[in-house]
């Protein structure tokens, strides 16, 4: 016998509509479980009296619809970037988390999920300092998520149905623009740093077959490098970390135009960059960045 929450999304689905229909003609959750057992289906009493009392509410709200959506195929792309899957199986907490310092960000990523779970009112965002964070709890998208990391095979006809809201997921989790303001001003888009090749090498193909966007991977950290501190404590990177990035000031114009970012203070630093490489002399390109821009680090700020 196997239990109701190890079954396929899929065949969740259809035990769920089984016992809608069951407890449509009354019967009780006794007779169901004693139905769904005679199935080789073990499912506990308190789910099935919590879902009767409660008039199939949990049948009937926050179930994952995993056909090909625009917001799938976002949500794909951020749980490849910034996201987070995570599991207390004591507890029986399946979470998909985001943590950013951009509001618009966490926003739309609420929103897909709301939408994909079937969810009327969107999800919140709680802010702790200067992070926005949400905490959405469904164990049907956390297996969904968990199983095309583990065979990319199975994101694939989503992704390439809307690549253009995955790829845009990844790069508001992952990328940038990156600008170059010295002698000789340049552009270009970082799309996605990760320590996943075949992931990067597959956008690469992607962005390419589809959008014409020509791209290069590049090794920016080495395994053994010492990386980043946290508690004090210096860490040392045990995987590589690639960077995906646009190669031609064509493809970064191409990127702008067909995908962009849908975080406002990236996507206004590529326009301002492109607006000043394609209008402005040679030599006053850097000059004219810097009077809108300064660096901090490696990062370009508004004044």
């Amino acid at each position: 016998m196997q239990c109701f929450s190890d079954f396929p999304v899929n065949q969740q689905k259809e035990i769920k509509k089984e016992i809608c229909t069951m407890l449509s003609k009354g019967k009780g959750y006794k007779k169901i479980k004693r139905a769904l057992a005679n199935q080789e289906i073990k499912i506990s009493l308190s789910t099935l009296s919590y879902w009767c009392n409660n008039q199939t509410k949990r049948l009937r709200k926050n179930s994952f619809n995993n056909e090909p959506s625009k917001e799938l195929a976002y949500v794909i792309g951020v749980m490849f970037g910034d996201g987070c899957a995570t599991c207390d199986k004591k507890n029986y907490d399946y979470s998909l988390k985001l943590g950013t310092i951009d509001k618009e960000f966490g926003e739309k990523f609420c929103k897909c999920i709301s939408q994909i779970l079937n969810h009327k009112e969107i999800y919140p965002l709680h802010k702790c300092k200067s992070i926005y964070m949400t905490n959405i709890r469904s164990k049907e998208l956390y297996t969904f998520i968990k199983a095309i990391k583990m065979d990319f095979e199975k994101a694939k006809p989503i992704i390439e149905e809307f690549p253009t809201e995955f790829i845009q997921g990844l790069a508001d989790s992952e990328g940038g623009p990156l600008i170059n303001a010295t002698k000789k001003f340049t552009i270009s888009i970082g799309i996605a740093n990760s320590t996943n090749l075949n992931l990067l090498n597959y956008c690469k193909e992607l962005l390419w077959q589809m959008f014409q966007i020509e791209t290069k991977i590049y090794k920016t950290k080495k395994i053994g490098m010492k990386d980043s501190i946290i508690n004090e404590r210096i860490l040392t990177r045990t995987k590589n970390l690639y960077l995906l990035e646009t190669t031609r000031f064509n493809s970064t114009l191409n990127y702008y135009k067909n995908i962009g970012f849908s975080i406002n203070r990236k996507q206004e630093k590529l326009k301002n960059a492109i607006k000043i490489m394609q209008n402005k002399t040679k030599e006053l390109k850097s000059t004219i960045w810097k009077t809108i821009y300064y660096k901090e680090g490696h990062y370009w700020k508004n004044y």
